[in-house]
């Protein structure tokens, strides 16, 4: 199934939107929105099968070639395409955006598909995860600020308490903005982080029988988390009430608690998989030691 899908599949649903932006320019019709959100999450669905696909099909590491970077480029665009229709429905960003994304298609089809030696590639896709994941944590800790603020105004104003000198904080319209943009923000990081890191994961463990993706307690932690941050965004263009005042307030402190979680359980997991490797080197000193003394006793 995966095999057949190319590059003509996400390029064209990318095409037909880039055509409909140009048409909005001179004729407004109906349902717009809709039928461009259709167009480029099929275009998304089918180049991420596509990108799938090509990681599993390589003998060396996933994803690792300049076309296959310049496809995940393109992805990334498409997503905050994606993103643009939802949040900033009346601008015309895909003007810009959408040849910028078939530009990276087309160049990735004269670009070569010979993977860089696996230690750059690991060293990119280290860089990048570790990078998007620092971003996006500090994007939920900004969210978390703004969500303890927003409770701590509202709750002055609500009792009629009068300003204070000594402790000023923004207005509930402007934390309102920082909680809406730091859910939808982190969201994308953390995601970006999560794909980057399965993509890693593969890389330094490839060929090792005894490693399953699914079973790292890191790995299941961010998942835990992109899951719930996804979640909530959904829920938050969804459910309309959610978008504004407290509710919004009590995700982006949701989102923390997961933060907290997740990082709490990457510590434990590095520990113990630090003992155990100990452990490990230990036994190997004990036995080495063990056979070197029984190959020097006279027999």
């Amino acid at each position: 199934m995966l095999s057949g899908i190319s590059t003509i599949c996400f390029a064209s649903s990318y095409t037909i939107a880039l055509v409909l932006e140009i048409v909005n320019l001179k004729l407004r019709f109906p349902w717009r929105r809709l039928v461009l959100m259709a167009m480029t999450a099929a275009g998304l669905l089918a180049h991420t099968l596509f990108l799938a696909y090509r990681a599993q099909q390589t003998s060396s590491a996933p994803l690792s070639s300049p076309a296959e970077w310049l496809l995940l480029a393109a992805w990334v665009l498409g997503l905050v395409y994606l993103a643009g229709l939802l949040y900033l429905p009346r601008a015309a960003i895909g003007l810009i955006l959408l040849p910028l994304i078939l530009g990276l298609i087309g160049a990735s089809l004269a670009a070569s598909h010979q993977p860089f030696a696996p230690a750059r590639a690991s060293r990119f896709w280290g860089d990048l995860h570790g990078s998007v994941l620092l971003m996006g944590a500090v994007t939920v800790c900004i969210g978390f600020a703004a969500g303890i603020m927003y409770l701590v105004q509202a709750h002055w104003l609500k009792h009629r308490w009068p300003p204070s000198d000594w402790l000023r904080l923004p207005s509930l319209e402007w934390l309102e903005r920082v909680n809406t943009y730091s859910l939808a923000v982190s969201a994308f990081l953390i995601g970006l982080g999560f794909a980057s890191g399965v993509i890693l994961s593969q890389i330094i463990h490839r060929g090792q029988a005894d490693y399953f993706l699914w079973t790292d307690p890191v790995v299941l932690s961010l998942a835990a988390l992109l899951l719930y941050l996804v979640a909530a965004e959904i829920f938050r263009l969804v459910y309309p009430a959610a978008r504004r005042g407290r509710k919004v307030a009590y995700l982006t402190l949701a989102s923390f608690g997961f933060l907290v979680l997740a990082l709490a359980a990457m510590l434990l997991a590095d520990r113990i998989h630090g003992q155990l490797e100990q452990g490990a080197t230990g036994c190997r000193e004990i036995y080495q030691g063990n056979t070197a003394t029984a190959s020097l006793s006279p027999r």
